[in-house]
């Protein structure tokens, strides 16, 4: 090798040294930025114990401020000390203290290098509001029925919607658009209230008449189509998870036989302007609600939906998560495996949200004129065994129930301070009896009685075909082409035909 390469390698190799050393020392002279590279971490890794949900040891690392108060053992970092700082050893599980945090994977090295650099330089933390306990959210909050606001100006409506609209108009500065022309105000009533757009024939109604109470005589004409609940129907049945049953060939794997039922239900209370706390209550209790009233029972759709054939928890993980999302815009099922990150919601109100719904079973019953449930039925809910009890699942694992504490059906605290009173419901004998309804009993005996003359006629036709048979026999035998055969003694009454 000559002189020149080995020089030229010689300065290739202190380069790359001395670019790797310079690196380090302008890596470790860099200041650490509290917002951008500490508290996310923090955030991510840190704030579902120590946040402002749920503080274990009374340590909040979700601000600058409550790192340094700290909680149970002091100050979390020691700024310039990062080796003696409670928040380092709990990371790096050091100095007998146990790795944090205990679920999930331990931070990276990077990570723990750049919270021991950033402590080391002080642990300096900006000035910032201390984030609010979930619990205060205004969605957890009693609703209030606020003051309807004066006019805005002498033009705005009477009507306590439109005050509402225009002092928030008024409030930001805002100036309503100029009232839309006539073809367009029809256009958009027509398709917001039925889905479709008025016929020409309506159109040229309403502009030969646009006066307001023209309006609202549509308003009213369309509030009473039936097309006015099937277009409203289709977004509840979304946000309810309408559908069909899936399956294969008749093997039903999902859903329920005829669900259809409940899905004209929805359309129905639409049209009929059901309260919406009574459609809550009818889809989750109209089996206890009227027992024996099948249009109530059809509401119990909603919960037959969820069924599953392969796996019963699958099935009850869907109804809770759905009727947390569906009826109060909470995410339960993210509390399955562990406290809910977010939101005040523990395990355990997972499971007591489970307990709810844990005895009831689903069944199609019968419907009048039609007994072959293939072909035509009710799917409804009822409760099967009503002392079946709720074990949480460790980690949300369906094999390691907690079978030592079973829990009773509750909510949140923040839903429901204090304890629900449940109480049983005495059902008559039809509820959880259907073959007892009298239609059923009135056609079942219809039918057996039919199927008892039908087979009274089949049998006097064979009598009457044995008594011929028996006839020209005995003419043969008489003519003696035959040998004379014994009588034949019918079985009904002991006569000879």
């Amino acid at each position: 090798m000559t002189a020149l390469r080995w020089f030229l390698i010689a300065v290739a190799a202190l380069g790359a040294f001395a670019a790797c050393d310079g690196g380090d020392q302008t890596f470790a002279a860099e200041a650490i930025d509290y917002l951008k590279q500490v508290k996310p971490i923090l955030s991510q890794r840190c704030a579902s114990c120590h946040g402002a949900l749920k503080q274990e040891a009374e340590l909040r690392l979700d601000a600058g401020s409550l790192i340094h108060q700290g909680g149970h053992s002091g100050p979390a970092v020691v700024p310039g000390k990062s080796a003696e700082s409670p928040l380092i050893q709990a990371i790096q599980g050091s100095d007998g203290v146990t790795q944090m945090p205990l679920e999930g994977t331990p931070l990276s090295a990077d990570e723990i290098q750049l919270l021991k650099m950033w402590v080391d330089q002080g642990a300096i933390t900006p000035k910032e509001d201390i984030p609010p306990s979930p619990r205060d959210h205004w969605a957890f909050r009693p609703v209030v029925r606020p003051a309807v606001p004066p006019p805005a100006t002498d033009s705005t409506s009477s009507h306590p919607l439109d005050r509402f609209l225009a002092a928030s108009q008024q409030a930001r500065g805002l100036t309503p658009l100029r009232a839309a022309p006539p073809e367009v105000l029809l256009r958009r009533v027509y398709l917001d209230l039925i889905g479709l757009p008025p016929t020409a024939d309506e159109l040229r109604a309403f502009l030969a008449d646009p006066s307001d109470a023209a309006y609202e005589r549509i308003v009213d004409q369309l509030l009473a189509s039936p097309r006015h609940g099937e277009r409203w129907g289709r977004h509840w049945m979304d946000v309810w998870r309408y559908s069909d049953w899936a399956g294969y060939n008749q093997e039903i794997r999902n859903s329920q036989r005829h669900i259809w039922r409940w899905r004209d239900w929805i359309i129905e209370s639409v049209n009929a302007d059901k309260g919406y706390d009574r459609m809550i209550v009818e889809m989750l209790a109209g089996d206890e609600l009227a027992p024996t009233d099948p249009d109530v029972l059809r509401a119990t759709g909603y919960v037959a939906r969820n069924w599953y054939k392969f796996n019963r928890n699958v099935w009850l993980d869907s109804l809770v998560e759905h009727t947390g999302k569906g009826f109060l815009g909470l995410t339960f099922n993210c509390a399955r495996c562990h406290d809910h990150r977010y939101d005040p919601i523990e395990q355990v109100n997972y499971y007591q949200f489970r307990a709810f719904f844990e005895p009831h079973q689903v069944r199609t019953d019968r419907v009048p004129g039609q007994s072959d449930l293939l072909q035509d039925g009710l799917p409804r809910a009822y409760d099967a065994e009503a002392a079946t009890p709720t074990y949480l699942f460790v980690r949300g694992d369906e094999t390691q129930p907690d079978k030592e504490h079973p829990l009773a059906p509750g909510l949140p605290t923040v839903l429901a301070p204090d304890p629900l009173p449940i109480e049983p419901v005495v059902l008559p004998a039809e509820g959880y009896y259907p073959g007892l309804r009298d239609f059923v009993r009135q056609e079942t005996h219809a039918q057996a009685v039919a199927d008892v003359e039908k087979q009274r006629v089949a049998w006097n036709q064979a009598v009457a075909v044995r008594a011929t048979a028996q006839g020209e026999v005995d003419k043969l035998a008489g003519a003696g082409q035959v040998a004379a055969a014994p009588a034949v003694t019918a079985a009904a009454g002991g006569e000879t035909p």
